[in-house]
């Protein structure tokens, strides 16, 4: 490993940590689980779109490692996200815990796919 990657992603990360912190202060995101699923969904977007730039115009690893594995791996939640819908389903909320899952993974491919293929079809 390269000290210079690591860096990369330990401060990525550290600021990621810190904008998911932020949704919990959003307007309109205040209530439980919305903050994750936001962050979760808008992380599949924001790498989706870094991805398609990253590929097309052969960024640095360094830039790559904060980008990709620092900030949106620290952005994105998904040890939160297994535990929300495990807390609800032990509080008997399963119809809540499955659209949880749901809507966040496929809500998270499909921001993901369009993303990417959106970014292409701009930068070709």
């Amino acid at each position: 490993m390269v000290i210079g990657e690591a860096l990369a992603v330990a401060s990525g990360g550290a600021l990621g940590c810190l904008f998911r912190y932020g949704m919990e202060f959003m307007p309109g995101l205040s209530a439980k689980p919305l903050p994750v699923i936001t962050s979760n969904i808008v992380g599949c977007l924001l790498i989706g779109v870094l991805s398609a730039i990253f590929e097309r115009y052969e960024v640095s690893a360094v830039v790559s490692r904060f980008f990709i594995t620092g900030l949106l791996g620290g952005f994105t939640t998904f040890s939160a996200f297994s535990l929300h819908p495990v807390t609800l389903m032990r509080g008997g909320e399963w119809l809540e815990a499955v659209g949880y899952v749901s809507i966040s993974v496929i809500g998270g491919l499909a921001a993901c796919a369009l993303a990417m293929f959106a970014t292409e079809r701009i930068i070709n």
